[in-house]
């Protein structure tokens, strides 16, 4: 039958490694699951009108206009949000004039072309508006000649600005007239989004429970378990050789061997016993041979002596 101290010391094993475990393993992590996403959307879509119809006829619907026969711009904006919000909006379009120093514009007049505002109809409004850039440049001569700065330009731009919960959105749309000869618009479409999630903390297991209650639990396991094995344990009583208890006497000489093994085999070999008696509180044992005596010196020990 196995002892039961050996029961109690698999076990204190068993938990000790648990306890290990249980502090090796993270108590959870953070999961993040998405509720909702917010998408706003701003849109320009836009025609011109063209002082020459050989081509493309009096108005179409061009990415790039020629600058030479391009008099009017028709623009329909459109801003959607999903899910829908209340909030509200305007559109700006304006003309500034300015001329060059280096690399740095100085602006001098900066004049609005249009303003609109309104409030937006569930999560949505389109608007329509015209840039008419033949009096713009109309306005740039007149400028022209009364500041006498004959290298004054122009920049023409549409800004559309939403207020929602979500804050604030900001679409700016300039009319370029590039130096190919060819008119366009930048950032005729923004899309903005933004994900609404839900952090939570999943707490991880070990044996069927969290491994914040496990890094309780098995310590404490532990510790009851390894005070039962220091109860239960008894040490085997040392083997002691069997001797016989006597003095030797007429012994002329004396040799010392290492270990009880040792004097057990010249013991065999001689076929003399193995006495025992005491020196100084030392346990000496030996084998006679004549008036030579094998020696092995050990410490006194106070526990009743085991037959082999």
């Amino acid at each position: 039958m196995m002892r039961k101290e050996y029961v109690i010391g698999a076990i204190f094993v068993l938990l000790l490694t648990m306890s290990l475990a249980s502090y090796l393993k993270s108590e959870g992590y953070e999961k993040t699951t998405l509720i909702e996403q917010v998408t706003q959307r701003g849109e320009l879509k836009h025609s011109a009108y063209l002082a020459n119809d050989t081509v493309y006829g009096r108005i179409a619907s061009l990415e790039y206009y020629p600058t030479r026969i391009l008099e009017a711009i028709y623009g329909n904006y459109t801003y959607s949000i999903e899910p829908s919000e209340s909030g509200s909006y305007y559109i700006l379009g304006t003309a500034s004039y300015y001329v060059t120093k280096g690399q740095d514009k100085i602006y001098l007049v900066n004049e609005t072309l249009f303003s609109t505002k309104g409030k937006l109809l569930n999560g949505t409004f389109s608007q329509s508006f015209s840039v008419n850039l033949t009096k713009i440049k109309e306005r740039r001569k007149e400028l022209a000649e009364a500041l006498q700065l004959p290298r004054i330009q122009y920049e023409v731009k549409v800004t559309a600005k939403v207020r929602t919960r979500e804050g604030e959105f900001s679409q700016e749309m300039p009319i370029v007239e590039d130096t190919s000869g060819l008119t366009y618009i930048k950032n005729t479409e923004l899309e903005k989004k933004r994900n609404i999630v839900e952090t939570s903390t999943v707490n991880n297991k070990l044996l069927g429970m969290n491994v914040s209650t496990a890094r309780v639990v098995f310590p404490i396991l532990t510790l009851i378990s390894g005070i039962a094995l220091l109860a239960l344990w008894k040490p085997r009583p040392k083997r002691k050789i069997n001797a016989i208890e006597g003095i030797p006497k007429g012994i002329s000489s004396r040799v010392l061997v290492n270990d009880e093994k040792s004097l057990k085999k010249i013991a065999k070999i001689i076929g003399s016993p193995i006495i025992h008696y005491t020196l100084d509180g030392i346990d000496v044992y030996g084998v006679i041979d004549g008036s030579v005596i094998y020696e092995w010196w050990g410490l006194k020990s106070a526990e009743p002596e085991s037959k082999q």
